[in-house]
């Protein structure tokens, strides 16, 4: 899976980001997609709740912040 995981990142032109920079922001994109903390750790390859809400928490701050400021205008 390394193999694969190094050959992706050149051919996409990202082999300055490291996996888990990769993995990080893989978990916020499907926050921000709507996916449930089961799905994120499906397909994350995370069995632990604690790693789901470390990589999904900036997220969801986020999200909760551009409501707050959407619901101020």
């Amino acid at each position: 899976m390394a193999r694969v995981m190094v050959n992706e990142r050149m051919r996409l032109g990202l082999k300055a980001c490291d996996q888990h920079a990769l993995r990080y922001r893989g978990a916020m994109e499907l926050v921000w997609a709507g996916r449930s903390d089961d799905e994120i750790a499906s397909h994350g390859g995370h069995t632990s709740k604690k790693l789901i809400i470390k990589y999904a928490g900036e997220a969801r701050q986020v999200m909760r912040a551009r409501q707050a400021a959407a619901k101020r205008k």
